[in-house]
Parts: structure tokens; C-alpha cells; sequence
């Protein structure tokens, strides 16, 4: 199956989960092709447990609450897209996890666009007591040395 991207002749093949890691390294990582793989993350715990179904649109949306009991007292850098400082530079700053959420829910409620994200923000290392909540697809592993 192929999916069009932009109703050009270009399209992207779409792969089930089953696609041995060397089919995806001959039929696409060595000549840079690129594919969706399907199914990859419907068995991860995060999937399950930091999303939820938005009732009026049926889409699959963070879920907010979740992530702020998990995070919220951990800090954070945050990026505002659009707000620069006197470099140019996207503006950053730290603030808590919960404080952001709030913020996010704010923007998102109230229809603003304030586009601002958590940048590299590491959670199993803020809580390294957290359940795995997911794991690398072998097809983005790389390839492992043994001496």
C-alpha cells in the first residue's frame, strides 16, 4: 500500500510492525527511502497511560492529568516558538512541569496559539523508578557492537 504525500507521483510505502529489520535496512535505511511503519507503539505502556480519547473529536490527545501527577513537580526548559530574544534565538526558559501543562491547557482551552514545547526534557532520568513506558522498534536500534 502507498499513501500520497502531496497528490504528486511521490509516495511513501506503508509497512506493518512485521518487516524484518533486514527488509527495512535493504528496502529502505541504506537507500534512504523513506516508509511508515505501522503498529509500532500499540503495545506502550505510554500509549495507555499519558494519552486519552478527546470525546468531541475521537482524536487521541496527551492526557494532561496524567502527565502532571507523573511530572509536574519535576523543572523543565521550555521553548517559546515565535518569541525571540535579542539574539534571535528562540526564547527559553526553566519552569515546572506542572506549571506548563497548566499553561498548555490554558492556551489550547482559550484557542490561543501560543506555540511553546519541553525541550529534551528526560524524564526516566528525573524518575528513574517510572515503568518503562516504551521501547526502541528494533528497526531504530542501530546496530549493536559485542566485543
Amino acid at each position: 500500500m502507498r499513501v500520497d504525500c502531496d497528490g504528486n507521483s511521490r509516495a511513501i510505502p506503508v509497512v506493518g510492525p512485521n518487516i524484518t529489520y533486514d527488509e527495512f535496512l535493504g528496502g529502505f535505511l541504506h537507500p534512504l527511502q523513506p516508509c511508515i511503519i505501522t503498529g509500532l507503539t500499540e503495545s506502550w505502556p505510554a500509549i495507555k497511560e499519558w494519552t486519552t480519547i478527546d470525546t468531541a473529536s475521537g482524536n487521541l490527545v496527551p492526557n494532561c492529568t496524567a502527565l502532571r501527577d507523573t511530572f509536574g513537580a519535576y523543572d523543565g526548559c521550555i521553548t517559546f516558538c515565535g518569541e525571540t530574544d535579542g539574539n534571535g534565538d528562540f526564547r527559553q526558559r526553566e519552569m515546572p512541569v506542572a506549571q506548563f501543562i497548566d499553561e498548555f491547557r490554558e492556551n489550547s482551552d482559550e484557542g490561543r496559539s501560543r506555540k511553546m514545547y519541553l525541550k529534551d526534557f528526560h524524564f526516566m532520568r528525573v524518575n528513574p523508578s517510572l515503568r518503562q513506558p516504551y521501547t526502541v522498534p528494533l528497526h531504530f536500534q542501530g546496530i549493536k557492537l559485542v566485543l
